[in-house]
């Protein structure tokens, strides 16, 4: 979308450019607070080693990294700006957290990009600006200094890909996007169904699928390839192989630094006292893993139903990954106060389409917000882990469940019910 079509709004003339002007100065100066201390000095070293070494043996040089390459490449370039311009570690930092804020200004433009496409301008620019002031988005990245923000964006780019009937790319802007955090994965049945709904096994969509394939597995070998390291199987598995498997035993080994029912998440599993407990203990007959998956499998039907009933316009597609990614986070184990965030730009979406969402937008928002801001103000006391029963905690994760709770009861009035007909 040029900017010479959204000039063609009066509205857009009067009052988007300034605020999107200020919305970017408040952005950078925020983007000075100090981060979270832990998460940043690993991506400054990061950065800053890579640039010194390269990406060979990055992952066998005693940094303990769990994420897959993709946001690595945004690390090295950083640090070989900052090794070539001799800049300090504040300013290394600071292009850190930028990249990360920059990407939240390409969601907010798809955002508008999809609501002028179905005729919905003025309420995409006011939803995409209220993007980039979010608080619960904002401190993600030019506060904390996370990167989740990265693929949340590429979701979105998923969905206009789509949208613009580029079903092959939009496949692969999914696959980085799950190479920069696993949790993407999470919508996968929308991106299969998304891309097969239009499929006829005839000459062109064969020639499509394959072309498809070939191009993922490039794009795939060519982010991975540079750090790849050999797995414990090498030698039992072909090497061609062993470039897959890497990435899954990276993620598989992942998942198990933190193998509590709750990680500081304010989900299902705080209210009911799984903070930092084991999710193999047992509770109510199986264990918390259990129940998690069983409850997160019950709200993925939910999303689904939604979505059919729905007629899987793109307002249901944009509810249904926002219930499914709610769902992960508040059922799932092993979940960490930052993983809610990526369900705000989807919610968001679905406010442009229908204003009834703006109350559930409101509140994951500021629950996405308030685990992060308690979290990040206890670590300035040297304090990373909250008591199992923190009142405050507790507080919190009951805005989390209202937060879920209406979101289920706004699907069920808004696609399934007999009103919404």
């Amino acid at each position: 979308m040029s900017e010479t079509s959204l000039r063609k709004s009066p509205e857009y003339e009067n009052w988007f450019l300034p605020l999107l002007f200020l919305i970017i100065s408040f952005r950078l100066v925020i983007s000075c607070i100090k981060p979270y201390e832990i998460d940043m000095a690993g991506y400054a070293a990061w950065s800053s080693y890579l640039a010194e070494y390269g990406p060979d043996g990055f992952y066998s040089s005693g940094f303990h990294v769990v994420y897959a390459p993709f946001f690595l490449y945004f690390l090295w370039f950083t640090g070989e700006v900052c090794k070539a311009f001799s800049l300090p570690t504040a300013m290394l930092v600071y292009l850190i957290k930028l990249w990360s804020v920059f990407f939240e200004f390409i969601g907010a433009f798809l955002i508008l990009l999809l609501a002028k496409k179905h005729n919905r301008t003025k309420a995409g620019m006011i939803f995409a600006l209220s993007y980039l002031v979010n608080p619960g988005v904002f401190f993600n990245s030019s506060v904390w200094g996370q990167f989740d923000s990265i693929p949340a964006t590429m979701l979105i780019g998923v969905l206009v890909l789509f949208e613009y009937k580029k079903p092959n790319l939009a496949a692969l802007m999914f696959l980085v996007s799950v190479l920069t955090k696993p949790q993407s994965g999470l919508l996968l049945p929308v991106v299969l169904y998304l891309y097969f709904r239009e499929f006829w096994f005839n000459a062109k969509s064969v020639i499509r699928l394959i072309a498809g394939i070939v191009s993922g597995i490039a794009v795939y070998l060519a982010i991975v390839l540079p750090f790849y390291i050999p797995t414990r199987l090498s030698g039992k598995l072909p090497a061609f192989i062993d470039y897959f498997y890497w990435l899954f035993d990276l993620y598989s080994t992942s998942i198990k630094d933190y193998p509590y029912a709750s990680a500081n998440a304010f989900n299902l599993w705080f209210l009911l006292g799984g903070q930092i407990q084991d999710d193999f203990m047992p509770f109510l007959g199986l264990s918390y893993m259990t129940w998690g998956n069983i409850l997160f499998v019950l709200g993925l039907a939910f999303s689904f139903w939604c979505l059919i009933k729905g007629r899987l316009s793109l307002h249901s597609i944009s509810y249904f990954s926002y219930l499914v990614l709610f769902s992960a986070f508040f059922f799932m184990t092993k979940m960490h106060e930052r993983y809610l965030l990526p369900a705000i730009i989807f919610i968001t979406l679905a406010a442009v389409f229908d204003r009834c969402h703006v109350p559930e937008l409101c509140l994951v928002s500021f629950s996405v917000f308030i685990n992060q801001q308690y979290l990040y103000i206890i670590s300035f006391g040297n304090v990373y882990w909250l008591d199992r029963w923190d009142g405050l905690g507790l507080l919190y994760s009951l805005i989390t469940l209202t937060a879920y709770v209406l979101s289920l009861y706004r699907g069920w009035k808004t696609f399934i019910s007999p009103a919404a007909e």
